[in-house]
C-alpha cells in the first residue's frame, strides 16, 4: 500500500496535478489498489477532518489581514518602519525587514505577506540600486516571518493535528520570528555598505512619532489577538472574529474601507480559504495512511539505529523537513509528519512546544526554497523577475533559517522560555 501511495503521488507530482488533488488521488488510489484500507474509512477520515473548531481560525486570519490591507495600514507600516531605520545603510532593505515583522503580527499567512508587501517594497528597492535577485529574496525572506510571528496559520494548522494549544505556539514563535526579522537587518546592512547604495536623512523623531500614530490601528490588531488568548479570555477562533470585527471598525470609523472593499477583501480570503483548507483535508488522509502503514515505528527504528542522540535525530529530522518543503507545502508536510513523528515526542521525552517549533521552522524554509517556494515565486511575479535571478540570492536568507532551526535544537530556551513564563 505505501509504495503504491508514494509511486502514485510522485506520478501526479510530477505531472503537475494541484497537490490538493495529488494527496486525494494517491490516497483513494492506493488504497483502492492495494485493497488494505477500506475506502470508506478515508472518506470518513476526510470528513472528521474538515470537523475541527481550530481550523475555523484560518479563514478569520485571513480575512482580517485582507481588511487591514484594504484600509492602507501595509503603507503606514511601512512608514513607520522607515522612519525608524531608513537612515541606515540599507534603511530600504531593513525597512522592509521590520515591515515583514510587523506585518507578520497582522495576517500571520506568508502568501498574504508577499503580496502586500512585495507590491509596496520591489519599486522603491530597485530604485534605490538593489539588484532583482536580492530586493526579490529579501522580501520573500521577511514573508516567510508571517507564519513563524504569530498569529500564525501555520500554527493554527499544527495545533489542529495535536494537542498543543495555538497560544503556546504563539508564544513560542515570537523570539526566534524576531531574531530572524534583526538578522535580515544585519545583513541588509552589510551587503548595502559592500555594494555602496546610498543612505537617506534621519527626518527626525517628529516624524517618527507621527508615523507611529499614523500606524497605530494597525499595530493594536496583534496585541488584541494574542493578549486575548494569553489572558484566556478568548480561544484562537474568538481572537480571529474579534480581529475582524476591530477590522472592520477601525476601516469605517477611519473611512478607508467601504462595503467595496470589504466585499473584495472576502472574496479573496474565501479563495485562499478553500485552498488552504483542501491541502489540509487531503494531506490529512496521506497521514493517516502512513499511520495504518506503521511508518512512525519504521522511521523511529530507522532514527534510533542512526545515533541514540536526541540531538542528531532532531537534525536528520529538521534535514528530512526541509527536504520535502523544496516539492511540498508547508501544511501539508505538518499534517502529513506530526502524526508520524509523535511517538518520538513520547520516546525522546521532548517538549512538545519545543518539537513544534523545530518542525514549524523547518517546513517555512520550503517556503523559500525552489522548484516550489511558493513565496519566492508569488514574489519573483510581482514585477516579472526571472526566477533564475533569485535563486543566486536566496541562498544566504535560506542559511539564515536553518542556522536559526539549529539554534533552537540546541537552545530550546528560544521557544519554550515565553510559554512557560506566562504559563
Amino acid at each position: 500500500m505505501l509504495l503504491i501511495l508514494i509511486i502514485l503521488f510522485v506520478i501526479l507530482l510530477v505531472a503537475g496535478v494541484p497537490l490538493a488533488f495529488t494527496f486525494c488521488a494517491a490516497s483513494f488510489g492506493s488504497a483502492i489498489f492495494s485493497g488494505d484500507i477500506n475506502p470508506i474509512l478515508l472518506i470518513q477520515k476526510l470528513f472528521n477532518s474538515m470537523d475541527s473548531f481550530t481550523y475555523m481560525a484560518i479563514p478569520l486570519f485571513l480575512l482580517a489581514g485582507n481588511i487591514m490591507n484594504q484600509t492602507g495600514i501595509t503603507k503606514r507600516l511601512v512608514e513607520f518602519a522607515d522612519s525608524l531605520v531608513g537612515q541606515f545603510y540599507g534603511g530600504l532593505a531593513q525597512t522592509t525587514a521590520l515591515s515583514g515583522m510587523l506585518m507578520a503580527g497582522i495576517s500571520g499567512s506568508a502568501n498574504a505577506d508577499a503580496t502586500a508587501i512585495g507590491a509596496l517594497l520591489l519599486p522603491p528597492l530597485r530604485e534605490a540600486g538593489y539588484d532583482d535577485g536580492f530586493r526579490v529574496s529579501l522580501v520573500s525572506a521577511c514573508a516567510v516571518l508571517g507564519p513563524i510571528i504569530p498569529p500564525s496559520i501555520l500554527m493554527i494548522v499544527y495545533s489542529g493535528v495535536s494537542t498543543i494549544s495555538v497560544g503556546k505556539l504563539f508564544m513560542a514563535g515570537i523570539i526566534p520570528g524576531i531574531t530572524l526579522g534583526l538578522s535580515y537587518m544585519v545583513y541588509s546592512y552589510f551587503y548595502a555598505k559592500k555594494h555602496d547604495i546610498k543612505r537617506t536623512k534621519f527626518s527626525g523623531w517628529k516624524n517618527v512619532g507621527k508615523c507611529f500614530l499614523s500606524s497605530l490601528g494597525g499595530l493594536i490588531m496583534p496585541i488584541i489577538i494574542i493578549g486575548g488568548i494569553l489572558l484566556g479570555v478568548v480561544t484562537a477562533t474568538e481572537a480571529g472574529i474579534l480581529a475582524v470585527i476591530y477590522g472592520v471598525i477601525y476601516g469605517f470609523i477611519t473611512k478607508l474601507l467601504d462595503f467595496k472593499k470589504l466585499k473584495k477583501s472576502i472574496e479573496e480570503a474565501l479563495v485562499a480559504t478553500v485552498g488552504s483548507i483542501l491541502v489540509i483535508c487531503f494531506a490529512t488522509l496521506i497521514g493517516y495512511i502512513f499511520t495504518q502503514a506503521n511508518v512512525p515505528i519504521l522511521i523511529m527504528n530507522s532514527l534510533e539505529a542512526i545515533s541514540t542522540n536526541k540531538y542528531v535525530i532532531l537534525v536528520i529530522i529538521s534535514l528530512l523537513l526541509v527536504i520535502m518543503g523544496l516539492f511540498i507545502d508547508a501544511n501539508a508536510i505538518i499534517l502529513m509528519m506530526v502524526p508520524v513523528f509523535a511517538p518520538l515526542i513520547c520516546s525522546l521525552g521532548l517538549d512538545p512546544v519545543y518539537f513544534a517549533m523545530i518542525i514549524l521552522l523547518s517546513v517555512a524554509t520550503g517556503g523559500l526554497t525552489p522548484p516550489v517556494g511558493l513565496v519566492l515565486y508569488i514574489v519573483a511575479s510581482i514585477e516579472s523577475v526571472n526566477i533564475s535571478k533569485v535563486v543566486k540570492k536566496i541562498w544566504v536568507f535560506v542559511g539564515l533559517m536553518v542556522l536559526m532551526v539549529i539554534l533552537v535544537i540546541f537552545i530550546p530556551q528560544l521557544v519554550t522560555w515565553i510559554p512557560s513564563a506566562i504559563g
